[in-house]
């Protein structure tokens, strides 16, 4: 009893002499129990947002203590960030590398699109969901709740959070946060200072119309700015004893400029409701801080935007600096010590997280086999980025509303995935138009007519002068094989040059069906091996060449076999600055399952190389090497080699496209072109471009350079508009033997 008496003593006495020493190593540890709490208020403004993070740094610099943080809208997104412990240098470093054109979107990058749909990225400007009428379902288009479902942005602040996915009262936060959102169902306003965080600032940035809202129980949340745009009166509720607001004022002069636009509307639409709690919010301020951020509007969320409107927010911040020292010297802080924004997060730091488990919810057991092919995560070890690619691929294929994940657990994690199956289907809107063939539209929709994720309809229109219409029924089985049946129609009326001069017209009906025996997909690589039937019908064929008619230009059947590989990852089909595509074919045509006009069957090998390097960051280089051996001597007329054109196969699949040609011609058995193009991006999305190129035929291989050869430059200027490239060019090829203007605006379908 005695031994216990004295041991108890013994550590009574030592914790007394360490408590003592930390009391006096630690006198800031004092001076933070007893001072008043400060509060920093974030007020929405899409991009202007982004001076928050110069406010920040200031306030870091001078050794402003922050102890609550509550934003609407960015101010959300900044104060979130540094919520969790990041300073405001990391946020400006995170929020300069990120790409915000894509993030605003639910664009996929094309690296990480399935091969398989590769050819349906940029064709499409507007998807609407639609029901048809099967069961007790009444059919028709709906108009979605907004353009963008957020699927990017949500997951960027999904991995901006790792280490805090669970449901969460946000005070127990590295600095205990809040934001607004607004019910629409109801009209109230929604303070969120519990659950997962990332889906709080999600809510937090729903713009009506743009994003659609986040449900959440019974309620359908969007934007808080729309009712609470610079909530003082939620900090305050927090705990705040002063309050550091950042306010973005309204700039008349550029909403002048934007009148009658969708800008006006984004901007003006948080002045119907929540002004008289904004007036109040303001003159509750202590010290309120007003960035200038003229001449930049809400969604200017390019580079050097961003670069000076942090700047601007450091400028403003700086003005109110004799407020901020006062306001130190008045809490009673040793200048002398610095003063800790925040305590640490662990996770912040990490690059590589610890995977247990991986569980996907939306799907049943026997479909995740479908998604086995992009959550191809090998290691334990996974690294943050990865996180996001197998995410952006498994989106990709195209099936899902929206795609997303969170880490449970404290690393090792479990990854739990879930996705969002599409119930309804979608019409997916395309529109091109260009010099040569005026207007076209294109329409597509994929249906599945069971719960099957492996079975699909696609169906595929293109309205035009020369339309076609293109059904495609495919079997995915297991990992990498697909098959199935594809039928198209289509009408081509086109005219071949010779040497520039028209020499005739074509009307042509052509009936085409595939059987994909088997389609293999593995990362970038696809391997077909299908057969098909062609039937072609000549309604129009005009020219001195006809006269008399050839017996070729009669209806006529073929039946062919086709084995070609694709090897594809380039990151962008209009301008690439990296990857490669690689792709080879080789076919043989019949007239009876076995032979052409009694002789040998028709041999065609056909290749394609392009490969883009980088000059410096803004100047690529690309060159590209096409080429297209007939075998035999005697060939159909719809299998000869073809030439000319801005498009390859745009009116035949044979088709070689050459820049600055008026039109197509037909040349020799053996065709070798090759150019290069070299894109200089001077401004965001605008680009000055020229194409030089060179093209060789002949009618044997081993003879190719000592046939004809032709030499061809093309200069443009392309913009790339929300409804794909606008591009104007002047052109001038050998072939042709003239300058040919063109102009063209949407993506190529």
């Amino acid at each position: 009893m005695k031994k216990k008496q004295i041991i108890i003593a013994f550590i009574f006495i030592f914790s007394s002499i360490t408590n003592g020493q930390m009391i006096q190593r630690s006198p800031l540890h004092k001076q933070e129990l007893q001072r008043k709490k400060i509060g920093v208020v974030l007020s929405g403004g899409g991009a202007k947002g982004f001076a928050h993070v110069g406010v920040l740094k200031v306030l870091e610099e001078n050794g402003i203590p922050i102890d609550y943080i509550a934003g609407t809208s960015m101010g959300a997104v900044v104060g979130g960030l540094y919520s969790l412990g990041y300073t405001a240098d990391m946020i400006d470093s995170l929020i300069q590398v990120q790409d915000w054109r894509h993030l605003m979107r639910d664009d996929v990058y094309r690296e990480n699109i399935p091969a398989s749909r590769r050819n349906y990225q940029n064709k499409y400007v507007v998807s609407l969901p639609y029901n048809t009428p099967f069961g007790d379902r009444s059919g028709g288009v709906t108009i979605p709740a907004g353009v963008y479902s957020g699927q990017n942005i949500y997951n960027f602040f999904l991995n901006s959070t790792i280490g805090y996915h669970d449901n969460i009262n946000f005070d127990d936060l590295p600095i205990p946060f809040g934001c607004i959102s607004a019910d629409i169902r109801t009209g109230d306003e929604i303070v969120m200072r519990e659950g997962n965080l990332a889906e709080a600032i999600r809510a937090s940035i729903a713009v009506p119309g743009l994003f659609t809202p986040v449900k959440k129980d019974s309620m359908l949340l969007i934007d808080g700015g729309v009712i609470n745009n610079y909530p003082v009166d939620l900090v305050r509720d927090m705990g705040a004893d002063i309050v550091i607001g950042v306010i973005l004022p309204t700039d008349k002069e550029w909403l002048e400029q934007s009148k009658g636009t969708i800008t006006e509307i984004t901007e003006q639409i948080w002045n119907f409701i929540g002004q008289d709690k904004r007036t109040k919010n303001i003159l509750d301020t202590d010290i309120l801080i007003t960035p200038e951020t003229h001449p930049y509007g809400m969604l200017d969320f390019q580079k050097p935007a961003i670069d000076t409107i942090v700047g601007r927010g450091v400028t403003a911040a700086m003005n109110n600096l004799d407020k901020l020292t006062d306001l130190k010297k008045s809490l009673g802080i040793d200048e002398s010590l610095s003063v800790p924004y925040a305590k640490s997060n662990l996770f912040i730091e990490l690059d590589t997280f610890i995977i247990n488990n991986i569980i996907v919810e939306g799907i049943t057991p026997k479909e995740r086999s479908y998604l086995d092919r992009w959550i191809n995560i090998d290691d334990t070890l996974v690294a943050r980025a990865e996180l996001d690619k197998v995410i952006s691929k498994i989106y990709g294929s195209g099936i899902f509303n929206r795609v997303n994940y969170r880490l449970e657990g404290q690393n090792p994690f479990d990854m739990i995935i879930t996705v969002d199956v599409k119930e309804t289907n979608r019409l997916n809107l395309g529109i091109h138009f260009n010099s040569n063939d005026m207007a076209a539209i294109l329409a597509n929709t994929t249906l599945r007519f069971n719960s099957s994720l492996n079975s699909l309809f696609d169906i595929t229109t293109r309205l035009s002068r020369d339309p076609y219409l293109m059904i495609d029924y495919s079997i995915n089985s297991g990992i990498f094989y697909k098959g199935g049946i594809n039928y198209k129609i289509s009408r081509n009326d086109f005219s071949i040059y010779d040497r520039g001069k028209l020499s005739y017209n074509l009307g042509i009906t052509r009936n085409k069906i595939n059987l994909i025996f088997s389609e293999i997909y593995f990362g970038n690589i696809m391997l077909h091996l299908g057969a098909q039937m062609d039937y072609f019908h000549f309604y129009k064929a005009m020219g001195s060449v006809f006269d008399p008619p050839q017996t070729e230009l009669n209806d006529k059947i073929y039946f062919n076999y086709l084995l070609n590989g694709v090897y594809d990852n380039l990151n962008n089909i209009y301008f690439p600055t990296s990857g490669q595509y690689f792709s080879f074919q080789y076919s043989l045509h019949t007239d009876n399952f076995v032979s052409m006009e009694n002789e040998v069957p028709l041999s065609i090998v056909s290749a394609d190389l392009i490969k883009p390097f980088a000059i410096n960051e803004e100047v690529f280089l690309t060159p590209r090497v096409s080429t297209r051996y007939i075998i035999n001597d005697s060939v159909p007329r719809m299998y000869r080699n073809l030439v000319g054109g801005r498009i390859d196969g745009h009116y035949m699949p044979q088709q070689i496209s050459l820049q600055g040609s008026t039109g197509m011609e037909f040349l020799n058995n053996m065709v070798f072109t090759t150019d290069v193009t070299i894109h200089f991006r001077f401004a965001h999305n605008n680009y000055l471009y020229t194409n030089l190129n060179y093209t060789a035929h002949s009618n044997r291989l081993h003879t190719l350079f000592e046939g004809e050869s032709f030499l061809g430059i093309n200069l443009g200027y392309s913009y790339m508009t929300v409804a794909g490239p606008l591009l104007l060019e002047l052109g001038y090829s050998e072939l042709s033997r003239r300058v040919h203007p063109y102009l063209s605006l949407g993506y190529y379908f």
